[in-house]
């Protein structure tokens, strides 16, 4: 019989479209209900699977386990004393995160603390394997909201964030987050039909790049938690043949600093068609009609510009526009600066999102050129 499971995908705020159209695009399901910070959906064992080795916005997928109302801390260590953990648990001590609001039982450390008693009961009635001991698995994560006294325990499948690939070892000094980064250019790709070169002026590590040539590949360089889940033994996780790439020529990372490019460079497969250059991108000729343009500038803050931070994204932002003049430009900035860049002569404004990086409100802008 195929199981089918309640799942919730954790999505940046502000993405949940795009991850929608994602999973439309690359692991379908009939049914999706997209909230604030999530969607949730029904999904297989093998869907999972999929998803995980496919899916490039989402931050962490976590199963539903059960949920029931709960008032008082007796009828909390009840439930979960009595709970049949065998089913779910690889693990004889995971890790909780607890939110609580609304309810009755409001202090998040006395509830962990009595669900750790409970599932320490539990463990006497329904002995956990040595599995976990012999082959060295981690710890799980459980997570356990109560919202108006009702609680739901789910699962977590990812283990580290979804946006940890595996695939990039170096990092610049303010990195871009993979799933943004997928999520930008699965944006400013919408539409594009003939292949474009792909031209990132102020690389860093080259995230914003490396996202977009590996989109549609399917990626298991790393564990994820499911694998050493009980439900999950015995299965083999098969890489699914991948054919689609986004329409894209050529690739280029200009940045000023030669020892992280290097880095870079010597940390990607040898195979990855992308070029880095050393160069100052505002004077670096990049003139070209069809390329598309992306960028997540340095704000200032962790990394030093010169001059004021206005005026150095002004002038840079008239540069790729100006002289550059790309088919698209996508740009990411502080929203506080949002009035600086108005509608350019020739191009028109085709997406403005608004979101948060690294707590710090900012605004993806993508223009295309008028023909």
């Amino acid at each position: 019989m195929d199981v089918s499971y309640q799942l919730f995908l954790i999505i940046p705020p502000g993405l949940e479209d795009l991850a929608q159209k994602e999973i439309l695009l690359k692991c379908p399901v009939p049914t999706m209900n997209v909230i604030k910070g999530g969607i949730e959906v029904e999904g297989n064992l093998d869907w999972i699977i999929n998803a995980h080795l496919v899916l490039k916005i989402p931050t962490r997928i976590l199963m539903r386990i059960t949920d029931f109302k709960v008032r008082d801390f007796p009828k909390l260590y009840q439930k979960f004393s009595n709970f049949k953990w065998n089913q779910w648990l690889s693990h004889p001590h995971p890790n909780w995160e607890i939110s609580s609001t609304k309810s009755r039982l409001i202090h998040t450390g006395r509830i962990e603390e009595t669900i750790v008693k409970a599932l320490t009961e539990a463990m006497h009635k329904q002995p956990l394997g040595r599995d976990w001991e012999k082959k060295s698995y981690s710890p799980q994560t459980f997570y356990i909201r109560i919202v108006d006294d009702h609680l739901t325990l789910s699962l977590d499948l990812s283990g580290d964030p979804l946006y940890k690939r595996g695939m990039q070892k170096i990092k610049g000094e303010a990195p871009l987050r993979e799933n943004f980064a997928a999520a930008f250019i699965f944006e400013i790709f919408q539409g594009i039909q003939e292949p474009v070169r792909l031209v990132d002026p102020m690389c860093g590590s080259g995230t914003l790049l490396t996202e977009a040539l590996t989109f549609y590949e399917p990626l298991h360089l790393r564990k994820f938690s499911f694998e050493e889940a009980p439900f999950f033994k015995g299965r083999q996780i098969k890489i699914p043949i991948n054919h689609t790439k986004l329409p894209i020529s050529s690739a280029l990372g200009v940045d000023i600093n030669k020892d992280l490019l290097q880095k870079v460079e010597e940390s990607l497969d040898k195979k990855f068609p992308l070029e880095f250059k050393v160069a100052n991108s505002l004077q670096e000729e990049m003139n070209d009609s069809l390329s598309i343009i992306i960028c997540n500038p340095p704000y200032g803050e962790r990394i030093k510009i010169a001059g004021k931070r206005g005026s150095f994204l002004k002038e840079a932002w008239e540069k790729f526009i100006k002289k550059d003049k790309p088919l698209r430009l996508g740009w990411l900035l502080p929203s506080d600066m949002d009035d600086l860049f108005p509608t350019p002569t020739n191009y028109q404004l085709i997406s403005k999102r608004h979101l948060k990086n690294g707590g710090l409100a900012v605004t993806f802008w993508i223009w295309q050129k008028i023909s």
